[in-house]
């Protein structure tokens, strides 16, 4: 009997595709580790050379940066006619050391550690770390003195100064030296031999750190020549043989070492599936009908999910060319990648025309490069908002509101993506406000705001100010002729002085008027008598001149008060107190004339230590009471909230309003104390209230400089068992100017209690647009100058119209405050106010007649509202 063998099974054609095909995928993935392998190494050299290159960039410009500022320094020290008369011969050292102009301050408070006066010849004056000394600057100073010396008054103009690296006490340190010269008309060509002036500004390991801050430079220091690393950025300090070094972030290396174990895991994992796929190809090549009928129903899932990918990217396409804002996207070069279609309706470009171009050469910012911000967010993995210029298509400067978040690849950035919103239109009506604000609308010179801001700035250096002189001047015989001829004529005349006070100043002067008939003009550079006694020979004459109104010529005249700075003081309150005082003593010597403030005026000093004694002993006794000023809807019918305003019953002087001591009160620190009795006294009496009716309590910006508010109104709000939702806290602006972030963060606080916020004396400040975006206000108020004047035909109703459209779209109650006539209340109204307070209304009345005020109001209403049913 025969025995039939099995066949041996036969290599099929498909089997032998298989095998081609598993052959095929290992050098695809040979290929592919050995590309992907040389892209990381490509990325992370790139990264590392712009680090370099970022690191010497800022390195070089912070040394430079240093460099200018020490020499705009030392020019406002030796460019002075007070510093060549008291250094330039003998050396004043009374002047010098003694009252400070060149003594220990320039290192206590500049950093200076070394301040020297030379000549050709030897050291004459000597301060070293604040203490004056017997010393040659050779001894401390590696440069030559005399060469320093020559090189300075050696240069075409004197006024120019010069800076050099040098050791100083065996140490690096930025020398910088100026001819010390008068700033007159004496002829620079006289003053060769003058004396010289070196500031000695030791870098110091702490300074560094300072300034390498500034610029994003990580442990910026100094480092011998020999020792610095190969290739390392450096700056060399001259001569001294070091040089300033920061370190590397080495952003590729740090990616490599982030990346290279995940994917080395990665790969030894696929090579593993690789092989086994090899084998389990082989082995499977029977189950090739089955395998393609798997891959056909895998095509069929990848192609619905291909067409669901197609119409995500068009819903997002849609909701993008829909947007008000323009969508943006860069690799991590900052190349763009992609813009929006809304790109091209708001910049007027093609989109096609920015693609691939560095972002930066399109949007600017003046506060910080736009591509450290970027890169800082990818730091923190945070996203941010940045305000940008950029010009249209027309060349027109536009502004716009950046966000950005960077796009992560795994742990790298590869690129950021955001929004770009339009905020040109907002930023045109902020400064319109901000003008408005600062400037008055009569005569277009700076108002009251203005001018203080101007003497902060300018007087903010002190001693080492500019010497600046503030006449205040009073116009006479001005009240007959608006009273006679009506405000059209007065009107002509203050415009018509305005132009004449403009006219009789220079450039850099300052014009502003008070109010009135009040204006102040502030000399820059000056502070001779002889000087100003004959501008003001030609300011008067030149007021005496007839002004021609309706061919009628009106004459005018005008009294002068002057304060000098450098004489009384550098406070701007003070400066324009006692220009004050001396105008009422030049009117009293007969007008027309001008007189200067002196001591003896000022006995209106021992008045104020008198009122500030008896304001203590208000306080021990109880001698304040609250009036309340009711808010109504603009109706002005319906009373919805109530402002508490303190008064003190004074025993000599009677019932004396908040203006005559809450200065004083502020600048006493006895605001505190006062601050708490307003806010527990009003909290206690509005309790038997009812309770839709709010209670408004004013905050002065000096509580919250001198107490814990938040546990002040907590405390109050606790004892008396007042809701915290009746409670309604007014704060100026500068409670803001004073400290930002610590504003914020005790109006968030507040926020927490469960009051309300609202914004007093809106439209008065340096920058309110910008406080009510970024703090928790409920609503503003409308300060009473717009209102005095907003029926008048002025552009104050134009204001007040912006600040309530403003309002509405933030979701803010307006008020309008100080609405004396019912003209004022019917525009209001048409201009859709929220609520309104003021005379007109009711006076601030005291509890008893405001509870009567109250009851009969809420009978009012109650009547109509029968009489309609």
């Amino acid at each position: 009997m025969a025995v039939t063998l099995p066949a041996q099974p036969i290599p099929t054609p498909q089997r032998a595709v298989t095998r081609r095909l598993a052959i095929a995928v290992g050098a695809l993935f040979v290929a592919g580790v050995i590309a992907a392998i040389s892209t990381l190494l490509g990325i992370a050299n790139t990264l590392d050379a712009k680090d370099l290159e970022q690191n010497q960039f800022y390195s070089v410009r912070a040394v430079e940066n240093r460099i200018t500022a020490s020499k705009n320094y030392i020019t406002s020290y030796a460019y002075w006619t007070r510093a060549y008369e008291a250094l330039s011969g003998p050396i004043d050292v009374n002047w010098a050391y003694t009252e400070q102009n060149m003594g220990k301050t320039l290192f206590t408070s500049d950093g200076y550690d070394g301040v020297f006066v030379l000549d050709r010849n030897r050291t004459k004056y000597a301060v070293i770390r604040g203490q004056m000394v017997e010393t040659d600057v050779s001894s401390v100073l590696q440069a030559p003195a005399s060469a320093l010396v020559e090189q300075v008054l050696s240069q075409p103009d004197l006024t120019k100064p010069i800076s050099r690296y040098s050791l100083f006490e065996g140490w690096p340190a930025l020398i910088t030296a100026a001819a010390i010269i008068p700033n007159d008309e004496r002829p620079l060509d006289e003053l060769r031999n003058t004396s010289v002036l070196v500031f000695v500004d030791k870098l110091t390991p702490t300074k560094l750190r300072k300034i390498g801050s500034g610029y994003g430079l990580t442990n910026l220091t100094l480092v011998p020549d020999g020792t610095i690393e190969k290739g390392h950025p450096s700056v060399p300090l001259d001569s001294t043989g070091y040089s300033l070094v920061a370190d590397l972030q080495r952003p590729g290396q740090q990616l490599l070492w982030t990346l290279v174990p995940p994917l080395g895991a990665t790969f030894l994992v696929l090579m593993l599936l690789t092989a086994y796929f090899f084998r389990h190809a082989l082995r499977s090549s029977q189950y090739v009908d089955n395998s393609i009928h798997a891959m056909q129903a895998s095509n069929q899932a990848l192609e619905k999910a291909n067409h669901a990918l197609e119409a995500s990217e068009e819903r997002f396409r849609a909701v993008a060319e829909a947007a008000s804002d323009w969508i943006w996207e860069v690799d991590d070069q900052l190349a763009l990648t992609y813009l929006s279609a809304r790109f091209s309706e708001v910049t007027g470009y093609p989109q096609a025309l920015w693609l691939g171009q560095d972002i930066g050469e399109l949007l600017t910012c003046d506060t910080t490069p736009l591509e450290l911000w970027l890169r800082k967010l990818s730091e923190e993995n945070s996203a941010g908002d940045l305000r940008c210029t950029y010009r249209d298509h027309s060349g027109q400067p536009r502004h716009c509101r950046l966000s950005a978040r960077p796009i992560f690849d795994k742990d790298s950035v590869v690129g950021y993506r955001g929004t770009a919103s339009d905020i040109t239109d907002e930023v045109a009506a902020h400064a319109q406000i901000q003008h408005l604000s600062m400037h008055d609308a009569l005569t277009g010179l700076p108002n009251r705001n203005k001018l203080a801001r101007y003497l902060d700035e300018v007087l903010i250096l002190k001693e080492h100010s500019p010497p600046l002189s503030l006449l205040m001047i009073d116009l006479d015989n001005f009240k007959p002729i608006n009273d006679s001829l009506g405000h059209p004529a007065g009107d002509a005349v203050l415009q018509e002085v305005a132009t004449r006070l403009r006219e009789c100043t220079r450039e850099h002067d300052l014009v502003a008027r008070l109010g009135g008939d009040e204006f102040v003009v502030v000399l820059n550079g000056m502070d001779s008598h002889n000087e100003i006694d004959k501008f003001c020979t030609r300011l008067i004459g030149s007021l005496h001149q007839p002004i021609l109104y309706e061919q009628h010529p009106l004459h005018i005249g005008a009294s002068v008060g002057i304060a000098l700075s450098r004489r009384h003081g550098f406070v701007a309150s003070d400066l324009i107190r006692y220009a004050d005082i001396a105008l009422y003593q030049a009117k009293s010597d007969g007008k027309n004339t001008w007189c200067y403030f002196e001591a003896h005026m000022s006995d209106q000093i021992q008045t104020r230590r008198q009122m500030e004694d008896d304001l203590r002993h208000a306080l021990k006794h109880n001698e304040f009471v609250l009036h309340y000023q009711p808010r109504y809807k603009v109706d002005g019918k319906h009373i919805v909230s109530v402002e508490a305003l303190v008064r003190w019953q004074h025993p000599t002087q009677g019932l004396l309003g908040p203006d005559v001591f809450i200065p004083l009160a502020e600048q006493t620190d006895l605001i505190v104390p006062l601050g708490r009795w307003v806010l527990r006294e009003a909290c206690e009496t509005a309790l038997e209230w009812p309770h839709d009716i709010l209670l408004s309590v004013n905050l002065s910006p000096a509580q919250f400089a001198l107490s814990d508010v938040v546990e002040d109104v907590r405390e109050v709000l606790v004892e008396t068992r007042f809701p915290a939702s009746r409670l309604e806290l007014e704060i100026t602006e500068n409670v803001m100017l004073n400290d930002t972030d610590g504003a914020l963060t005790t109006m968030n606080q507040l926020k927490e209690l469960g009051v309300r916020l609202n914004m007093d004396d809106f439209g008065t400040g340096y920058s309110s647009l910008g406080y009510l975006r970024a703090y928790p206000f409920d609503g503003i108020k409308i300060d009473k100058r717009f209102i005095a004047s907003i029926s008048s035909g002025t552009n104050d109703r134009a204001v007040v119209q912006a600040i309530i459209g403003l309002g509405k779209a933030m979701g803010l109650t307006v008020t309008a405050e100080g609405v004396e006539t019912e003209e004022q209340l019917a525009i209001l109204g048409k201009d859709q106010c929220n609520e309104v307070q003021g005379y007109f209304m009711s006076r601030p009345i005291d509890k008893a007649a405001f509870a009567d005020l109250l009851r009969a109001s809420r009978l009012s209403l109650v009547s109509k509202k029968g009489r309609v049913t």
